[in-house]
């Protein structure tokens, strides 16, 4: 135990002394919280800048409906609404000016109250006839010849009336970007704005509705949800490339083939890199809550079995580094690994996003990882507050830490050196 205490002593000193080994273990991961904490888990909602150029006036003014419809637009709180003079040649000026393309362009047509009233009266009257041609065709048993007559000439009237109106398109037309990525977003909202000012229009009624609510009422906000995920990936990036850079980095100045010739024994050795790197994710998870609580008001839920599972995690990644640095002798391609392994599980295993978000066989792969249990399971813990669901990945990660810890003992050439 002396042993193990004096190597991870000597690990810490030589951790606070690098300022690099600081940034990257501390300071970049606050740096990614507090950029991703703003963008995905932040109290703001998303405007989208909508530019809109209308060509429907009456004397000189834009149309009751087509300021109804700009208004219904403006209403939803999704777009931050710019109006564009109708004497603007759009085409040219996007062609002309492709930083202008990145924005979006609803176009509202000449003549547009016009022709949607006439398109409203022409719809009520198709569901008329419709209704005049379900009843003659169910009860012409049960009428009378005259009855019938008066049917039919009623049906007859109102089919010569939706002919004489002029029903031809109405289309409103949206100019977007094909690159914009908040394209599908953009659009989803203004159909949906369309579809409800359709309805008011024809006076549907509302047949079903939607009504979104909570089981539980936790009050936790989209940075709560987020910061497990922050924090295990963390704690995976720090273990995997901070264990390998120190093994590899100590390989190539000496220092492991002069600790080879002393007491010091191997296991004593992995062990106190081990923890150090337990250590350094306590105080990183300490940290990040802290932030989260100061900058976003995070009031996620910290007890032993979170702990716990922080401690697992760090061993099992902290392992997969020793095992790296006792593979690979070159610095810089020891460091290019870890970067290899790291990164790319951080943003596959879903740490950052909902995996529902990536392919299917991106979801499949992301499964395969034991990051994806990590970050699953601290949520269990710290949002859900149920140790139980989080049984999976404290079975994972321990069965994980046991393998590397395994292949850590066993590459590590401990007096060949």
């Amino acid at each position: 135990m002396n042993q193990i205490l004096a190597i991870f002593s000597a690990l810490l000193k030589n951790w606070v002394r690098s300022k690099s080994g600081v940034f990257f273990s501390f300071l970049f991961p606050v740096m990614l919280l507090l950029i991703f904490g703003t963008v995905f888990g932040g109290t703001e909602s998303v405007r989208y800048r909508l530019y809109v150029q209308n060509f429907d006036f009456e004397n000189g003014e834009p149309t009751d409906l087509s300021r109804a419809f700009i208004n219904a637009l403006n209403s939803t709180g999704a777009f931050e609404i710019t109006e564009l003079s109708p004497t603007l040649n759009v085409t040219a000026y996007v062609e002309e000016n492709p930083s202008f393309s990145s924005y979006r362009i609803l176009i509202i047509p000449k003549d547009f109250q016009r022709s949607t009233i006439n398109r409203s009266i022409a719809a009520k009257i198709s569901v008329a006839t419709g209704l005049l041609g379900y009843v003659a065709e169910r009860y012409s048993k049960d009428m009378n010849e005259t009855m019938i007559n008066e049917l039919k000439t009623g049906w007859i009237a109102l089919n010569q009336w939706k002919s004489s109106l002029e029903t031809g398109k109405n289309n409103l037309l949206l100019l977007i970007d094909e690159g914009d990525t908040a394209a599908p977003v953009i659009k989803g909202i203004i159909y949906s704005v369309v579809n409800a000012f359709n309805n008011r229009l024809i006076g549907t009624e509302e047949v079903v509705s939607v009504e979104s609510k909570s089981i539980v009422e936790r009050k936790l906000k989209a940075a709560d949800y987020y910061l497990p995920g922050y924090i295990a990936a963390f704690i995976m990036t720090n273990g995997v490339i901070g264990a390998t850079s120190t093994i590899s980095e100590y390989r190539r100045n000496g220092i492991v083939k002069r600790l080879a010739a002393t007491p010091l024994s191997k296991a004593s050795w992995i062990m106190g890199n081990i923890l150090q790197q337990a250590v350094l994710a306590f105080m990183l998870t300490a940290i990040m809550i802290g932030l989260g609580w100061i900058v976003f008001h995070v009031r996620v839920h910290l007890d032993v079995c979170a702990l716990l599972l922080i401690f697992t995690g760090a061993v099992a990644f902290s392992c997969v580094g020793m095992v790296l640095g006792g593979i690979i002798r070159d610095v810089e391609a020891a460091s290019g690994a870890g970067n290899a392994i790291a990164f790319p599980m951080m943003f596959l295993s879903g740490a950052f996003w909902p995996i529902e978000m990536m392919p299917a066989y991106l979801q499949a792969i992301a499964k395969l990882l034991p990051l994806y249990y990590f970050h699953e399971g601290l949520r269990d813990i710290m949002i859900h507050k149920s140790p139980g669901s989080a049984a999976q990945a404290f079975l994972v990660l321990a069965v994980f830490a046991i393998v590397f810890l395994f292949l850590a003992i066993k590459i590590t050439k401990w007096k060949e050196l």
